[in-house]
């Protein structure tokens, strides 16, 4: 359903009112460059910034010059977080103060929708903070809690929350909502599409609640929604010791990082972040004061996780055991960031303590910072564990096996993109460490062939791509200069023969031959014919619903913006691209037109064309109107 007349007056207020660097600055590193802002593209694998945030002469747009994701500030939210028109809508409006004017009732989403599972996350997150606040019912979990050195203020902070020990505290609660929902008009509650939701969700499984006597961890994403639970046992021999929920529409462990939402302003101030194990660790960094902290969720790092860090951070320190599942997931680190941008380091913690544990101790707090700040590059830590592997492997067979292996593993994680100065620091170390000659180190590396992957060229390229005709360059043109002088549009547009008219007169949407930027002009011819003078890029974005019209409107905006310097040029440059495209479409017209067969028939169509004019458009209509 279309957005109303109210909904697009919301939808124009909110845009205006957010602030677009500051609200896409939440989510990705963002530097100054000219007027604009840049960062790496949270859309797609970016190694160098080409992810732009646009908003100088009243417009208020991203662009990635790679991908081509583009919009405004409500199409971020619904492409990064995931959300629906309505909910960036309401989103936006609450982080603004403004007072949504319209209220239109929907049809009520699925039960295993990305919008139901969310609110049944949010309802089951009162009541377990609610059940973790009762003196009665949470006192279990509040001093299983308390005995691991968890304040007040951090069960604020991460929300934390308690599942009742005995009985269905969750179920009824549940049928409580059902039974007090309001009714407005014929918009009713469907009961089986609420609990529905709820066991979508994972927390009401066969009727029956999902967790019982644990302390509840609420995993949220970067905004703060609650995505999914972590709930951890309170009593020996409850196994395991850790439940999360199930994988849904909108949570998934490869893809998620807890502590995030209060992590990412730190991580992207000190641009570093550290990756640890668990929830507790990283309650108890944020407790000592190092908030730029998050944990994986029982899962080796992953390019997922890599993606969302890279954007906001250049350097990445994992806290991970110094056991063999410990040096596993550094290796798998390893792997994720090899060939990034972001430097990755390795720490082990002191005495083989976790975080929590040191950070607990007298004096914990300066062990823990001195041990972030010595943690080596994740190289330096390969080529030592080599090193180590190699020294428990004296003979003569083994120990070329294991440097060839070394080798094999370094092709594989791409050791031909890292710099020269990089690659040469690596053989240096590994020469060191196995007494073998760097030349014969890098005649062997050079025997490793590495497996072919598609050129950047073709990983960007589309499934089918048609070539624009000349037509459509033309239509394209126009636009460009429309889209980035905007006023222009308003003007008459005079021809050759010193005639001159409105350009909405002379060209109609039907008339643009290209689909896309057909869409595109007539968003910008409703807002010329209704009198708008005025109108910037974001406002032409929200009208358009295909992500790729979005792109095309922004690069056509960018390429407006370097052809005319002016507002004077970009009005003669609209009059030479009108005229040009007018006629393009006339010699089209007269082609496709059926042929006069007889001479009495040329000679009516010849009088048409006499009596309408000399025009090309002219002649065109005379020529479209012949049967």
């Amino acid at each position: 359903m279309p957005p109303t007349t109210s909904g697009h007056s919301d939808r124009d207020r909110i845009l205006e009112s957010t602030d677009l660097v500051a609200l896409i600055g939440e989510s990705v590193a963002l530097r100054p460059k000219g007027r604009e802002h840049v960062g790496l593209c949270p859309f797609h694998q970016d190694h160098k910034p080409s992810f732009a945030v646009v908003t100088h002469k009243g417009n208020a747009f991203y662009n990635c010059f790679a991908c081509g994701a583009s919009g405004n500030g409500i199409d971020f939210m619904m492409k990064y977080h995931r959300m629906d028109f309505l909910e960036a809508l309401r989103f936006l409006a609450q982080r603004a103060g403004i007072e949504l004017s319209s209220r239109r009732p929907t049809d009520q989403a699925p039960s295993d929708s990305a919008s139901s599972i969310r609110r049944a996350n949010e309802a089951a997150l009162r009541f377990f903070r609610r059940t973790l606040a009762d003196a009665g019912a949470g006192a279990a979990v509040a001093s299983a809690l308390a005995a691991r050195g968890i304040s007040d203020a951090m069960i604020e902070r991460f929300s934390l929350g308690a599942s009742p020990a005995t009985g269905n505290g969750l179920g009824e609660y549940v049928e409580r909502l059902i039974a007090n929902a309001p009714v407005q008009g014929d918009d009713r509650v469907d009961p089986a599409t609420v609990r529905g939701s709820f066991d979508a969700a994972g927390l009401i499984r066969r009727g029956q609640d999902a967790f019982r006597n644990r302390a509840m961890f609420p995993i949220q994403d970067e905004i703060g929604r609650c995505i999914a639970f972590g709930a951890r046992s309170i009593t020996q021999g409850d196994d395991p010791k850790y439940l999360n929920s199930p994988e849904s529409a909108i949570f998934h462990k490869s893809k998620s990082l807890y502590g995030i939402h209060l992590a990412k302003r730190a991580i992207i101030q000190s641009r570093t972040a550290i990756v640890t194990e668990g929830y507790t660790d990283v309650i108890a960094c944020h407790a000592a004061g190092f908030e730029n902290v998050v944990a994986t969720l029982g899962t080796a790092l992953t390019t997922d996780h890599a993606r969302v860090l890279q954007r906001l951070c250049e350097t990445v320190v994992i806290l991970f055991d110094g056991d063999l599942a410990g040096q596993r997931a550094a290796d798998r680190a390893l792997e994720v960031f090899f060939s990034s941008t972001v430097d990755l380091k390795v720490c082990t913690l002191p005495d083989g303590l976790d975080p929590d544990e040191l950070l607990r101790q007298d004096g914990g707090v300066g062990r823990f910072a001195a041990a972030v700040d010595a943690a080596p590059d994740a190289l330096t830590h390969m080529v030592r564990a080599f090193a180590n592997e190699l020294a428990a492997r004296p003979g003569l067979s083994a120990r070329q096996r294991t440097v060839e292996s070394m080798l094999a593993k370094l092709v594989s994680l791409g050791f031909d993109q890292l710099s020269g100065l990089r690659r040469t620091l690596v053989m240096d170390a590994i020469a060191k460490e196995s007494g073998i000659p760097g030349s014969e180190l890098l005649r062997t590396l050079a025997a490793i062939k590495r497996p072919a992957s598609p050129s950047r060229e073709e990983t960007l390229k589309g499934p089918s791509s048609v070539k624009p005709t000349n037509l459509g360059v033309a239509e394209r043109d126009l636009l460009s200069i429309l889209l980035a002088w905007p006023t222009v549009g308003t003007g008459r547009i005079l021809d050759g023969n010193g005639e001159s008219m409105p350009l909405t007169e002379m060209l109609a949407p039907g008339a643009i031959t290209d689909d896309a930027a057909r869409a595109i002009y007539s968003a910008i011819f409703e807002r010329i014919e209704s009198g708008q003078s005025q109108f910037t890029v974001q406002e032409v974005l929200a009208d358009l619903g295909d992500t790729g019209h979005k792109s095309l409107a922004v690069g056509l905006f960018s390429r407006g913006q370097e052809r005319f310097a002016d507002e004077g040029s970009a009005r003669e440059g609209l009059s030479e691209a009108a005229n040009a495209l007018d006629r393009m479409h006339a010699r089209a017209v007269l082609a496709s037109a059926p042929r006069a067969v007889t001479p009495e028939e040329l000679d009516q169509r010849l009088g048409q064309i006499r009596a309408a004019g000399t025009r090309p458009s002219a002649i065109a209509r005379t020529a479209r109107s012949t049967p």
